[in-house]
């Protein structure tokens, strides 16, 4: 019997904050260093990185030998391609671009089995051990313990938030930038317009009892210290290529000091 993580659960119901990183390059690797480092979920991003659903497969596994949680950004709304994330035994899902309360109860709806969801059973999926040895227990499991959050990044989202909110969600994300970008803000993701459609997701998801999941770039203590008094629990704390562009890039300006003060 395959017993899943639940590390951002365990988290939640005590109090405490999970953290996690955003992985956009197909690396099993890269998974196991998160574990590895403390990381309590990696977030698989299969909407802007580029693996496929063999890599996610892969790394789904990988978090599992960490004892990690996985969180897959999946591209779209496509419940098929929602069901086969879920039945390598990802943690949950995270879906771009909800927009109404109608997408809230559908993404909800493929991630859930019947008959309060559309989710297609079958005991010989990974995420079951790849056969189940008691589909009650695995069906119960699966009903409590998978996770479903909804990316608020467009302008008809912020505007429906409160009844998304209400919709059957786990959580829910503010996505600044593709907002700056609608707004024609140039990605200014601290405009005061944007802060405020901030203010206004986290502050419906805590009236609707549900939490708050938040992207920390370039952060420091105080604005993770603004986002927790605001409700947020769930922290993305960096990610695999932004770590990996500002560890090159001060590596050889240090490089290039070291060198030409070697030369004078």
């Amino acid at each position: 019997m395959r017993i899943p993580s639940t590390r951002i659960r365990n988290k939640l119901k005590s109090g405490q904050a999970a953290f996690g990183v955003t992985l956009q390059m197909p690396s099993p690797d890269e998974v196991e260093i998160a574990g590895h480092a403390g990381l309590d979920y990696v977030w698989i991003d299969a909407e802007h990185g580029t693996m496929d659903l063999g890599d996610i497969n892969v790394m789904v596994r990988a978090a599992d030998a960490v004892g990690i949680d996985s969180i897959v950004r999946v591209p779209d709304q496509t419940p098929s391609f929602i069901q086969r994330v879920l039945d390598t035994g990802a943690t949950g899902i995270l879906v771009p671009h909800m927009r109404t309360p109608e997408d809230a109860r559908a993404i909800v709806a493929a991630a859930t089995y019947a008959p309060s969801g559309i989710r297609g059973a079958c005991p010989t999926i990974r995420a079951f051990g790849h056969m189940s040895a008691n589909w009650a227990e695995d069906l119960s499991r699966a009903r409590k313990d998978v996770l479903v959050f909804g990316l608020i990044e467009d302008i008809e989202g912020v505007e429906n938030i409160e009844a998304i909110a209400a919709a059957g969600l786990d959580a829910v994300m503010f996505g600044p930038f593709d907002l700056a970008v609608a707004l024609g803000l140039d990605g200014n993701v601290k405009h005061s317009k944007i802060v405020e459609m901030g203010d206004r997701v986290r502050r419906a998801a805590v009236a609707a009892g549900i939490h708050n999941f938040a992207v920390l770039a370039g952060w420091d203590a105080g604005t993770l210290q603004s986002l927790a008094a605001e409700g947020v629990r769930i922290f993305n704390i960096g990610g695999d290529k932004g770590g990996l562009f500002v560890y090159f890039r001060d590596a050889k300006r240090k490089a290039d000091e070291a060198f030409a003060q070697w030369k004078v």
